[in-house]
């Protein structure tokens, strides 16, 4: 059985995509079909390095939005693509349909799992002290990343720490820029 790039080949190839660049131009059809900001277009050259990848490296680093596309695309859920390329990826919400490639294609609706309808949950301010620590990272690094200094990335920030304890996360500064460079690619 096929694992890592080879399974996107051959899944690939199974959906109709002769070349990796059909693939890679429907991403960026989909991308702007949809307008949603789980998924996101990926190049041929993204591409080609995903399905040349032997040792699932480069899948499991590949950007989640990026990867939820790749699965969306080829019609997998997030449990069907872990079972067949052997990496786990974020689960994707449900999107709805999208227009299929040619007639022969049938619309890929992606499964989702709970309820049909998301429960409505009106909005709860969480209170969250944005600590001097954090607040001194900000000062001395938000020149060089902006989105340092928005409200809404510190409070994000700030919260596994507000609920697990002060004793808990960053304690200096320089903790907390290690925090945000491990983490950034998950917050933005």
């Amino acid at each position: 059985m096929p694992r890592y790039g080879d399974a996107l080949i051959e899944r690939r190839e199974l959906r109709g995509f002769d070349t990796a660049s059909d693939l890679a131009k429907r991403s960026k059809e989909v991308a702007e079909q949809l307008n949603d900001p789980q998924l996101s277009a990926f190049s041929q050259q993204t591409l080609s390095r995903l399905e040349s990848d032997k040792s699932g490296e480069y899948i499991a680093n590949a950007r989640p939005r990026i990867q939820r596309m790749l699965s969306y695309l080829l019609g997998w859920s997030a449990e069907e693509f872990e079972s067949a390329v052997g990496i786990s990826i974020p689960a994707v919400s449900y999107l709805g349909s999208i227009t299929p490639k040619t007639t022969s294609e049938p619309a890929y609706t992606p499964r989702r799992g709970g309820p049909p309808v998301p429960p409505v949950v009106p909005f709860r301010e969480t209170p969250i002290s944005i600590l001097h620590e954090l607040l001194e990272m900000v000062e001395k690094y938000g020149d060089t990343y902006p989105i340092l200094r928005t409200d809404r990335m510190q409070r994000m920030l700030a919260a596994p720490r507000a609920h697990g304890g002060l004793e808990v996360g960053p304690q200096t500064a320089e903790d907390w820029f290690e925090y945000w460079i491990a983490n950034k690619r998950f917050l933005t």
